[in-house]
């Protein structure tokens, strides 16, 4: 609270969510495409041969599965320790494109709590409740002064379940897909940023689609 003025003063962290749902047809069609295909060098927005969000959303008219949308979330303790080391120089690991990773899972009754390190709080993790794949190449990025958008791509066999959570996470450089947060990092450090319970869910991802899980955040002084 600023004594002078009355007015608190603070940094808000708030997203808004696009889930994009293309529908087996459609990822079929697009990885068809796919064959032969070879990145434009002169934007180096595509990579040969992956399956992302902003290749479907060049090729294909829109995700015949329909969007969901959802806005907010809590930011973890550890989370805030992480951004006071980022910020401080002494540690911690950057919201950087190579870096972070998009959960998702299936527990939507644990609400949000600061002390949350990963998903699934309720049963734990596990192969078929919990899946992080690292941000599609390129994300996240700043979008407009104050904004930071990210997305990440489940493909056909990525993450088949409810989807009733998510949260992004940091960590040393180059994660891989995994059911387990530390097991995204290879076991070394890693950090759930944020998470966001929805006891409604998101829907049910089934094998053969793809999911795109976009947010853009914005930082509200």
């Amino acid at each position: 609270m600023n004594e002078m003025t009355g007015c608190r003063e603070s940094l808000g962290w708030f997203p808004r969510v696009t889930i994009e749902k293309y529908s087996a047809d459609q990822v079929r069609w697009a990885r068809g495409k796919l064959t032969g295909y070879r990145a434009d060098w002169r934007s180096g927005k595509y990579h040969t041969g992956q399956l992302l969000g902003d290749w479907l959303r060049s090729v294909l008219p829109y995700p015949e599965c329909g969007t969901v949308t959802d806005t907010g979330n809590g930011v973890t303790l550890a989370g805030l320790t992480n951004w006071a080391q980022v910020l401080t120089g002494t540690g911690g690991h950057p919201l950087a494109p190579g870096r972070t990773v998009f959960g998702v899972g299936s527990d939507g009754l644990s609400m949000f709590e600061r002390e949350h390190v990963h998903l699934s709080p309720l049963e734990d993790e596990g192969d078929g409740r919990t899946w992080y794949r690292p941000m599609d190449p390129g994300y996240p990025q700043p979008l407009g002064l104050t904004s930071i958008e990210g997305q990440a791509t489940f493909t056909e066999t990525e993450a088949c379940f409810a989807w009733h959570e998510w949260c992004w996470a940091s960590g040393p450089p180059e994660p891989q897909a995994h059911h387990a947060l530390h097991g995204a990092y290879g076991m070394e450090g890693a950090v759930m940023v944020n998470r966001k319970a929805h006891p409604a869910g998101y829907g049910v991802k089934e094998a053969g689609v793809a999911w795109v899980f976009r947010t853009q955040i914005e930082l509200l002084g």
